[in-house]
């Protein structure tokens, strides 16, 4: 028997195996070979492992899955729809605040080649004369991504360094609505929880 294993690093994917007269290749809990050396996330079915709740939604990730609540909403928002939030402008809260919050969620591998697009945000609605800019609110204290606009309706969410995992970051996408005709000014985010896999693949 050789052991294949040994000479070299790059037969597999994960993990060699040396086995008599061969060797195998091997993946991390939550992942599958794909063809002989390759590795791919399975979709996970948390059902089977997690006692999951009628408010919860589960999430695959690479090699994984987060189960969130439906209902994210803090005060002052409250939910109009599935995975969004409004702050209604009767509250004095809601005065410094974006009026509606939209919920989503992704997934990247670990050691992504840098700078990556990895999400693209784009308006929704768009009133006659407005200018819109694009801006993460919060959730990027490290400076690990930034927004890139494309146009005046949308954006792109760049991964501009490195990022190991497993990690989540829930970053606060902005498009801030200005109409200087009219002296209107409304802003609108995205809630996006970009979840880290551990491995590159």
């Amino acid at each position: 028997d050789i052991d294949e294993c040994s000479y070299s690093s790059y037969l597999c994917q994960y993990q060699c195996q040396n086995v008599p007269g061969r060797f195998s290749c091997v993946c991390p809990e939550g992942y599958q070979l794909l063809g002989t050396r390759l590795c791919q996330g399975k979709r996970q079915e948390p059902l089977r492992n997690h006692a999951l709740t009628d408010s919860q939604t589960c999430v695959n990730i690479h090699g994984a899955y987060q189960c969130v609540e439906n209902d994210r909403c803090q005060e002052p928002y409250v939910k109009v729809a599935d995975n969004r939030c409004v702050c209604p402008v009767t509250k004095p809260a809601c005065r410094e605040l974006p009026f509606s919050i939209v919920h989503r969620y992704m997934s990247i591998t670990s050691d992504r080649t840098v700078p990556s697009d990895i999400f693209q945000i784009q308006a929704t609605s768009v009133y006659p004369g407005a200018y819109n800019t694009f801006r993460i609110r919060s959730g990027d204290e490290e400076g690990e991504f930034y927004i890139r606009q494309i146009n005046n309706i949308s954006a792109m969410l760049v991964l501009s360094r490195p990022v190991t995992g497993p990690k989540e970051y829930v970053l606060d996408l902005e498009m801030v609505s200005v109409n200087p005709l009219m002296s209107y000014q409304t802003s609108s985010a995205l809630r996006l929880s970009v979840y880290v896999g551990q491995h590159s693949f």
